[in-house]
C-alpha cells in the first residue's frame, strides 16, 4: 500500500499534536517537508512543460529552481502558484535540513508548528484546480 502527501502532511499534524521533545519536533519537520515536496512535484510534473533547473544540484534543490522559474506562459494561473510553491518549499526545507542533518541545532515546538502549517499550506495551493 502505498501513501499520498496528504497522508504525510496528516502525519506530521498529528505528530505535532503529541510531540513534547525535540526528537519528535525534529520528526515533525521532516514529515511536514516529505508531504510538501511530494505534494509540490506532483504540481510541477502535471504542468503543461517543466521549469528551468539552472546550477541546481539534487533533486529538491532541481524542483525547487523548477517551481521558481516555471516555463509556462504567465498569463496561467499556475504560473505565479508555481512560483508561491518554490518559496514555501524553500522554507520547508531549511527547516528539515536543519531537523534531520545539524544535531547541534535546537528544533523546537515553533518550528515544528511552523513546518507543519507550511506544509498544510503548500499541499493546498498545490491541489487547487
Amino acid at each position: 500500500m502505498s501513501t499520498t502527501p496528504k497522508e504525510l502532511v496528516d502525519c506530521a499534524s498529528a505528530m505535532l499534536a503529541t510531540a513534547s521533545d525535540e526528537a519528535a519536533y525534529r520528526a515533525v519537520c521532516s514529515r511536514a517537508y516529505y508531504g510538501a515536496y511530494h505534494a509540490a512535484r506532483e504540481f510541477h510534473e502535471a504542468l503543461a512543460s517543466p521549469g528551468l533547473v539552472g546550477n541546481a544540484k539534487g533533486r529538491h534543490e532541481q524542483l525547487i529552481a523548477q517551481l521558481n522559474t516555471p516555463t509556462i506562459s504567465r498569463q496561467n494561473k499556475k504560473f505565479v502558484r508555481s512560483i508561491a510553491l518554490g518559496k514555501s518549499l524553500r522554507l520547508l526545507v531549511t527547516d528539515r535540513v536543519t531537523a534531520d542533518y545539524t544535531i547541534g541545532a535546537y528544533v523546537d515546538k515553533a518550528t515544528a508548528t511552523k513546518s507543519s502549517k507550511g506544509a498544510d499550506t503548500l499541499l493546498a495551493a498545490s491541489t487547487v484546480p
